[in-house]
């Protein structure tokens, strides 16, 4: 015949917690769920950034407000602590401070105006108050003028003159400030290894220091052509050519041509293409010597004759 194991029996300390175990999980939960549930009742304080809009005297009033103006002020809130822990700022709609009357000297945060939501008090704002500090305005107009950064490549330039447009723009600020300045510049146009060519830049302009502003829209269309730089270069000695029936007698024979052109073709230029001459195609009035204009042909392209030395020669026919 079989016999059952006889099994131990538990001791105080093991009954006590293994007794009724599925009871006790249950009121442990419950305890918990009771003391979250009564705790986040409590009152408690949280500070949050709140965004200011400001309305200001029409821009063209006489007096303006130079004082630095929060665009931010802080709140300290009190309230349950889970509406407290709840609150997003997107739940507060802007702070709007009406500064219009250039007669305030001071300005307090009214708490009584500032929008809150359900269940929450306002304990604090920060900072409560501001001083306000006025001057007389002016308005004038200025120069905008092109900044450009870098250098074309080697043998190119910038053609002069830069075009920007518009020319002026309207700045307004403290009499002061606006008096002292007499242009405005735009951001930086980079020219570093830009081809020849034409080119237009929409750019922003530079901001202004102080309490000066922009009325007129603060940018501009920057017009700027790439060119190949130019240099200078005398070619002396030429002999001047007749051109026309007969011969003549000249004096000088030479002259001195003075050319501009292209930096990188002028050392390849050829002076026996330069030809100087002067045009005795019509009757000389003067049988004795006539001075006579030089002119020149046989010049390349993108060259000019800066001047001519002599410009003119002594001219007479012979029979």
């Amino acid at each position: 015949m079989k016999t059952t194991p006889e099994v131990p029996e538990r001791g105080p300390f093991t009954r006590l917690f293994l007794d009724n175990l599925p009871l006790k999980v249950l009121a442990f939960v419950l305890a918990v769920a009771l003391f979250s549930l009564v705790h986040s009742d409590q009152d408690a304080q949280r500070a949050m950034l709140i965004d200011v809009v400001t309305l200001l005297p029409p821009a063209r009033a006489e007096k303006m407000l130079i004082s630095d103006l929060p665009a931010q002020v802080k709140l300290t809130l009190r309230g349950s602590r889970s509406r407290i822990s709840a609150l997003q700022r997107d739940d507060f709609p802007p702070i709007q401070m009406d500064l219009r009357d250039p007669t305030r000297q001071h300005y307090y945060f009214d708490a009584a105006a500032i929008e809150l939501p359900a269940a929450v008090q306002l304990v604090a704002v920060e900072p409560a108050a501001l001083d306000l500090t006025w001057a007389s305005s002016a308005e004038r107009k200025v120069p905008v003028r092109a900044r450009l950064r870098g250098v074309p490549d080697e043998g190119f330039m910038i053609k002069k003159p830069i075009v920007v447009v518009p020319a002026t723009v309207t700045i307004r600020g403290p009499v002061d400030e606006v008096a002292a300045i007499h242009e405005v510049f735009s951001e930086d146009v980079s020219i570093d290894s830009v081809a020849p060519g034409a080119y237009d830049r929409r750019v922003q302009l530079e901001p202004l220091a102080g309490h000066v502003a922009y009325l007129d829209p603060a940018s501009a269309q920057i017009h700027f052509e790439v060119v190949a730089e130019l240099g200078d270069r005398v070619l002396r000695k030429l002999e001047v050519a007749v051109v026309g029936p007969g011969e003549a007698w000249l004096r000088p024979t030479t002259v001195s041509v003075a050319l501009r052109g292209p930096v990188r073709a002028l050392g390849e230029l050829d002076p026996e293409e330069i030809v100087p001459y002067v045009d005795l195609s019509a009757p000389m009035a003067d049988p004795g010597l006539t001075p006579v204009e030089v002119k020149v042909r046989g010049m390349p392209e993108g060259f000019e004759v800066v001047r001519v030395l002599p410009p003119s020669v002594l001219v007479k026919r012979r029979k």
